[in-house]
């Protein structure tokens, strides 16, 4: 099995390069300039070994383009986990197994999740961290579209819609508002619909996420809804880290774009981007070489940049407007991270986790950005299967490369490798190079068409060092967090129980923000606000339903007085 999956990958590897070799220099030049070098560097295979190891045994679908990877940078892989009992220098799974504790048994071992990132890069958890920056620093998260957690906010979304009827008969418009509903657990578009009206909700009980739907997406010459789905990399949370990829991904539609109306709200083929979606549409445009993805319904990113900037768009501010809302994403996202992590580990030092995250980003017709959802577990496939039914006809199933998708991926996986274990500025700026890779890298092209003379990494940091001192401030969670820790049981829990509330309501005296006797009350209310469940509240409230407790709520009957942090005392 080893040496037939060697033999697929030194095939690969071959392929790929001739397809790089031929590619349009403009049409692959990535976002802000940036240089993609580093995309045909990646195939070279390494003469001599690294001291490194990486268990790949629980990586599933992830291990093709791991494994590919790591044989080129030389690190030496178990794909069946190591007979001698030894620590691994990287354990790659495609889920945060519950007995990752045993299977990673050192401190100095890294592994590609954090524990608790599924679950809080969902629909409903990913708005409720959101949210609570929303309220603090409402300009910086202007970036993600206004949102309701059914059943518990369904009252307020009926207002909402009903204010905005009223607006719109006061200026005489006939213009309606249209949102976008998602089940929490659905993926891959399934569950989705449109509506214009609380009445066509579908199930008013279960448990959704409705959205403002932006109905003013940029398009191109060819009328079609795009998304970008861009890849960071957060390689630690002590001290913060993150990384985004140089090269990323452009979805299509596989039909033009109309606003929606009540006659082609449901025609998901022109609203929805998603892969699982459109592939199956006669339209959908599949790619064989980089020449083809210019036109095709998967492009690179920077192929679409260079789209974008001949219409006049100033990409470089839309790659710096991205940036920023990739890290402050993650930042809303920090401190129930951080949580889970020491919930996981509670009672021993755990391994130095690292992960690549999806991004996925709609621009408005403006040039303006914006976040449509977060992805713990992006697809790292690097090809796709054909056939099946079509038009009531059985076609045997294959797999078929996908040139986008290992023009991304394996620089992206590989750059992370190197990233974790702190060699990938080495592996850019090595000087003694085999006269192999020197001719290699004096004929790969930058972007106009001139000589390299240095490579770049496709890993770029933007936090702290790029982006940290105009986002520093919003680290304002993490000081929140250390204090909502002192009261949880760590060990069984990572939310504050009504026992925790009272003892910090005490030790901090803020009885005259909200006294004991009121405690049970105000936690039924926010704990339905955010789980919808009136019978759970004795569960306790997770960090953000804590922050709201504290900060303001006004639901019932209830009407908190707003704090600061620096209300308390040491």
């Amino acid at each position: 099995v080893s040496s037939h999956r060697l033999r697929s990958v030194d095939t690969r590897s071959e392929s790929i390069s001739s397809s790089l070799s031929i590619l349009p220099p403009m049409e692959n030049r990535p976002p802000s300039s940036s240089s993609n070098t580093s995309f045909t560097r990646v195939y070279r295979i390494r003469s001599n070994p690294r001291p490194f190891t990486i268990d790949t045994s629980r990586a599933k679908s992830n291990q093709p383009v791991v494994s590919l990877c790591a044989r080129k940078i030389g690190f030496t892989e178990y794909p069946s986990a190591r007979d001698d009992n030894k620590a691994c220098d990287i354990y790659w799974h495609n889920v945060v197994y519950s007995d990752i504790r045993n299977v990673v048994g050192t401190a100095s071992s890294r592994v590609n999740k954090f524990p608790g990132m599924t679950e809080l890069a969902k629909k409903i958890s990913l708005t409720h961290s959101i949210t609570s920056m929303q309220r603090i620093f409402p300009h910086e998260y202007s970036f993600y579209p206004k949102s309701w957690f059914l059943p518990a906010h369904l009252n307020q979304f009926r207002a909402y819609c009903e204010e905005e009827e009223r607006r719109r008969e006061e200026e005489g418009s006939d213009r309606k508002g249209w949102f976008i509903v998602k089940p929490d657990e659905g993926a891959q578009g399934t569950g989705i619909y449109l509506i214009n009206n609380p009445s066509q909700l579908k199930n008013e009980q279960q448990r959704m996420l409705v959205q403002e739907y932006v109905a003013d997406p940029f398009l191109m010459a060819d009328q079609l809804k795009f998304d970008f789905r861009v890849y960071g990399v957060i390689k630690s949370l002590n001290p913060l880290s993150i990384y985004v990829a140089r090269e990323g991904m452009a979805r299509f539609c596989t039909e033009k774009y109309s606003p929606p109306t009540s006659s082609n709200f449901d025609n998901l083929y022109s609203h929805l981007t998603n892969y699982s979606l459109n592939k199956g549409h006669g339209a959908y445009v599949h790619s064989t070489n980089l020449q083809d993805q210019v036109k095709g319904s998967k492009r690179l990113l920077s192929t679409v940049f260079h789209q974008l900037e001949s219409r006049g768009l100033k990409t470089k501010k839309l790659w710096h407007d991205i940036k920023l809302i990739i890290v402050k994403t993650v930042l809303a996202m920090l401190p129930e991270v951080m949580l889970h992590y020491e919930h996981h580990f509670h009672d021993a030092p755990g391994p130095q986790c690292f992960q690549i995250m999806g991004f996925d980003i709609m621009v408005r017709e403006n040039g303006e950005p914006i976040l449509l959802e977060v992805n713990a577990a992006p697809s790292l496939t690097i090809d796709h299967l054909m056939g099946g039914v079509t038009d009531g006809d059985y076609v045997p199933v294959y797999r078929v490369r996908s040139v986008v998708d290992e023009v991304i991926k394996i620089p992206l996986v590989r750059d992370t490798l190197l990233l974790v274990l702190n060699l990938l500025e080495e592996e850019y700026n090595t000087k003694g190079v085999s006269s192999s890779s020197s001719s290699q890298r004096e004929s790969t092209q930058d972007d106009m068409g001139t000589l390299k003379t240095r490579r770049k990494p496709h890993l770029s940091e933007i936090f702290p060092t790029r982006y940290g001192h105009c986002s520093g401030h919003l680290l304002f969670l993490d000081k929140a967090v250390y204090l909502f820790m002192q009261f949880v049981n760590l060990k069984q829990t990572v939310n504050i129980t009504i026992t925790g509330i009272r003892q910090l309501i005490k030790k901090c005296n803020l009885s005259n923000i909200v006294t004991i006797d009121e405690v049970e009350e105000k936690m039924k209310e926010i704990n339905y606000y955010f789980t919808g469940d009136h019978n759970t509240y004795s569960n306790g409230l997770c960090f953000h339903a804590f922050l709201m407790f504290f900060t303001g709520f006004q639901s019932g009957n209830l009407r908190s007085k707003r704090i600061h942090w620096r209300d308390f005392n040491d």
